[in-house]
């Protein structure tokens, strides 16, 4: 952990861009165990909160701690107001996120999500004045059309209320990305406790029960207490090395990856249709990582 401390503060000596797609890929792929455990466990929505509330302010706020040491109270308090307006976009990117996994199939909500590359282009054009180039412009195009596939798919899996959870997500995803990029150098990430502890509000106003089993307890712990803290902690530093919108394509992996942990785990097969929109997404991804090495090198 020390290691991971040390590496988040210096980069590894990295090139700048390196660094940022680093960043992104390993943040992305800790995400993806997630959607499982949110299909798996068999409590209310309330109580979710409740416990993810819980244990991503407990993992953030030793992230911090890891990274900053003595300083952490100080690094805090430097995150000031913007750390707090991220930590807002957390809470209701999380909220809309376990309401989607919850209220429609996990493959659909996941490619749904992978919108925020187009949300955050689009932001990032209209608020950062930051160009789309020709090679993320193909990217989303593509992924649009591997998310309109899916969405098509009339199974009767899907419910609309899901989907446009999954919207909601990807939409707060996205503008947490651009707030991120806006004040780099700046590290608003310690804000991230502050959006634990809304999330816990959410669920604490709502929750009249606590019925949760011990390895529910135990699995969400894992999940929402060291994974994804370290996983949003580096997709939120990444924005401060690369753009917000190349940071959001790389969230395409979870998009792809979270579903077979869903298919493996609990037997929720994809349809033929989501793995057509899913190889397409894939296509979109092996595309831009091609690209971004050739105009790297």
């Amino acid at each position: 952990m020390a290691r991971f401390a040390m590496g988040l503060r210096q980069g590894q000596g990295l090139p700048v861009r390196t660094t940022g797609m680093l960043y992104s890929l390993v943040g992305a792929l800790l995400l993806t165990p997630d959607a499982l455990i949110l299909r798996w466990v068999a409590i209310d929505h309330s109580e979710v909160l409740l416990w993810r509330g819980v244990f991503f302010s407990l993992g953030f706020a030793l992230i911090v701690l890891l990274r900053h040491r003595t300083k952490a109270l100080r690094a805090i308090v430097s995150a000031g107001w913007p750390g707090l307006v991220s930590g807002f976009f957390f809470a209701m990117n999380t909220y809309f996120y376990t309401q989607a996994l919850q209220q429609t199939g996990a493959a659909a909500a996941m490619m749904i999500i992978s919108t925020a590359p187009v949300f955050a282009a689009v932001i990032a054009w209209f608020w950062l004045k930051e160009q789309v180039s020709l090679t993320v412009g193909l990217t989303i195009a593509m992924t649009l059309l591997g998310m309109a596939i899916i969405v098509s798919d009339d199974t009767g899996v899907n419910s609309l209320t899901g989907n446009l959870m999954a919207i909601g997500c990807a939409l707060f995803m996205a503008l947490n990305f651009n707030w991120a990029r806006r004040f780099a150098p700046r590290d608003i990430t310690p804000g991230l406790i502050f959006g634990g502890l809304i999330i816990l509000a959410f669920g604490w106003l709502d929750t009249d029960t606590v019925i949760a089993r011990h390895e529910e307890i135990g699995a969400m712990f894992v999940s929402a207490a060291i994974a994804m803290p370290i996983g949003f902690v580096l997709l939120q530093i990444a924005p401060r090395y690369i753009s917000a919108t190349e940071v959001s394509l790389f969230l395409l992996l979870e998009s792809i990856i979270a579903p077979v942990w869903v298919w493996i785990g609990l037997g929720e097969e994809p349809s033929e249709m989501t793995f057509l929109g899913s190889a397409v997404v894939i296509l979109a991804l092996l595309f831009y990582s091609y690209q971004a090495r050739a105009n790297s090198s």
